[in-house]
């Protein structure tokens, strides 16, 4: 295509003078292409972006954030430097190759069996991690949306590509966001995207994690797509539904966007925990209505409520189906069998409570309040002699002192298992507590 890389072209880059040598395409989109190239023999990515209106502003704009340097979180796919070509006019700019292991977040959404529950939830604490930092470097990022984010669930990573969207805090812009996604002031156009806005953008994507839906898509919405006469346009229901009439499908006060009957939603939702429930109830209430850091949910609110949700999976003991257990819900029934199950066994540690299912892990956070959450200091492992019992491993080199109710304090060297049963736990300095298990 005329203006556009092909592969064989020469690239320079900016600063570091450097050549870039252009490989086979990966990706194009509205703005430009995306190609595998070589710099000094090492695989890398380039940007090249079409000719058009506003090229200059977002030349100084990516030129800016290359001179700040990536936010301190490694789920950004940060520029490294500019490049041009002696073949073409225009410009882009050089980043790392995402590694292939990465899937984009719809794609995971649409697969028949989706990841654990304890993935999930990891998946959605680094995304709002991530956009914390982000924000907190006064940046905002203005398109946060299913094409511009990828996910590796084995590894419960996440990566945010196209940062070229990013840019300082509330500044006027020439992105406004996608779709649906895009918070309800930044399509009346009353505002440039912030973080507040940011802020409604994330709440929408966790919702999609999380419950499998759009929250603002329900019976109402999809009435005004069908109603007879005086139709309207796509862009006028898009401005009426999520920007001057939007609507929670589960608003407390309006029931009139309940989910469609067959929605996927209508399944998820009665899963989570009630906290879960009420964080989104105050993203798509008073967070649609006030377009304010204080109206809006916070990355730090997201956080925690997410780390709970982690750490309070449990299994179902007849129909092996993963739960979240709510420790506001009494005589909980499992979602898929309805059987009423058994309150799991529970570690009360500094970081936080953990149930104690097969799977879990005491990580450093849990310990250390430091949100180091892949350092595992101990494991849960099914019990070897006794079916629906447990054991926690010591993972670290250090020995804990285990102090069993109405028994003698034990020693568990490093590698070694421990029955889990009512119990203090010394793990080198830091004490935790383990309550038992009740009859179900």
């Amino acid at each position: 295509m005329e203006g556009l890389i092909l592969p064989g072209h020469t690239l320079r880059m900016d600063r570091g003078d450097a050549l870039v040598i252009v490989e086979q395409r990966i990706g194009e989109g509205g703005e430009g292409v995306v190609n595998r190239a070589r710099l000094n023999g090492a695989p890398f990515a380039v940007k090249w972006f079409r000719p058009g209106p506003g090229h200059e502003e977002k030349r100084k704009s990516i030129s800016a954030l290359i001179q700040r340097g990536r936010p301190p979180h490694p789920a950004f796919v940060w520029p490294i430097d500019l490049v041009s070509s002696d073949q073409l006019t225009g410009f882009g700019y050089v980043m790392p190759l995402l590694d292939s292991r990465f899937i984009s977040l719809a794609s995971m959404l649409n697969e028949q069996t989706q990841p654990s529950f304890r993935v999930v939830c990891s998946l959605g604490r680094e995304l709002a991690d991530a956009f914390a930092v982000l924000h907190s470097s006064g940046l905002c990022y203005r398109d946060i949306s299913f094409g511009n984010l990828r996910v590796d669930p084995l590894a419960s990573e996440v990566a945010i590509i196209d940062v070229d969207n990013v840019g300082t805090d509330g500044a006027e812009a020439l992105i406004k966001g996608t779709g649906p996604f895009i918070a309800p002031e930044v399509l009346r156009d009353e505002m440039f995207p912030s973080t507040a806005s940011d802020l409604h953008s994330l709440a929408v994507l966790l919702f999609y994690l999380l419950m499998h839906g759009h929250p603002l898509l329900g019976e109402r919405t999809d009435a005004s797509y069908t109603w007879d006469g005086g139709h309207l346009s796509e862009t006028e229901l898009t401005l009426r539904n999520f920007g001057f009439e939007p609507l929670f499908v589960y608003d407390p006060d309006d029931r009139s966007n309940r989910p469609l009957p067959d929605s996927k939603v209508n399944v998820w939702w009665p899963i989570y925990t009630a906290e879960c429930r009420r964080v989104f109830t105050r993203a798509f209430t008073t967070g649609l209505h006030d377009a304010s850091l204080h109206g809006r949910v916070k990355e730090g609110t997201w956080r925690r409520m997410l780390g709970g949700l982690h750490d309070s999976v449990s299994v179902c003991p007849r129909c092996a189906a993963e739960q979240f257990h709510d420790q506001e819900q009494p005589r909980q029934r499992c979602w898929d069998c309805r059987e009423l199950l058994p309150d799991p066994p529970r570690l009360e540690a500094p970081g936080g409570t953990l149930v104690l299912s097969a799977g879990a892990a005491v990580t450093s956070h849990h310990l250390q309040r430091d949100r180091c959450y892949s350092t595992a200091c101990a494991v849960v492992e099914p019990h070897p002699g006794r079916p629906g019992r447990v054991v926690l491993r010591n993972m670290t080199d250090r020995t804990w002192t285990v102090s069993p109710d109405g028994e003698e304090p034990k020693n568990v060297a490093p590698g070694q298992r421990v029955a889990v049963r009512p119990m203090t736990v010394d793990f080198g300095g830091m004490r935790a507590r383990i309550h038992a298990a009740a009859a179900g």
